[in-house]
């Protein structure tokens, strides 16, 4: 299986607790990130505009585009900088938690994540950093 996701949604997934806006959205989540586990050689296509965890998301209005656009736009934009990423690029998933490892630092995720509503929460940070 291919995914498309949104380029900060690397970092939700790390902290992902089953968690979220509604059940819908929750029951994408959990298949996505247990395809992701299950099988770390699956391929993601980087991009910033609503992806496959966007699609069962109450914030998505549609044409890629989610209700807090700038913020989750910045969210995206900060990621790919701070992690070296390609938009549009496809990597492993294992290539990602490769990335993550060796380039995420509790500095870049504070950078990346503190305007995020859930990162009051802990939940990526435990995830990223355990």
């Amino acid at each position: 299986m291919n995914l498309i996701l949104r380029a900060h949604h690397l970092l939700c997934i790390q902290g992902y607790q089953g968690k979220g806006y509604n059940d819908e959205f929750v029951n994408n989540m959990t298949k996505i990130t247990n395809t992701l586990k299950n099988n770390i050689n699956t391929k993601i296509k980087i991009i910033s505009k609503t992806d496959f965890i966007c699609s069962k998301c109450p914030n998505n209005i549609g044409n890629g585009l989610c209700k807090s656009e700038i913020k989750v736009n910045s969210l995206d934009t900060k990621t790919i900088k701070l992690l070296e990423l390609k938009e549009n690029k496809t990597y492993t998933y294992k290539e990602i938690l490769n990335t993550i490892k060796e380039k995420l630092t509790l500095e870049k995720f504070e950078y990346i994540c503190k305007n995020c509503e859930w990162f009051k929460y802990g939940y990526c940070k435990k995830g990223l950093f355990k």
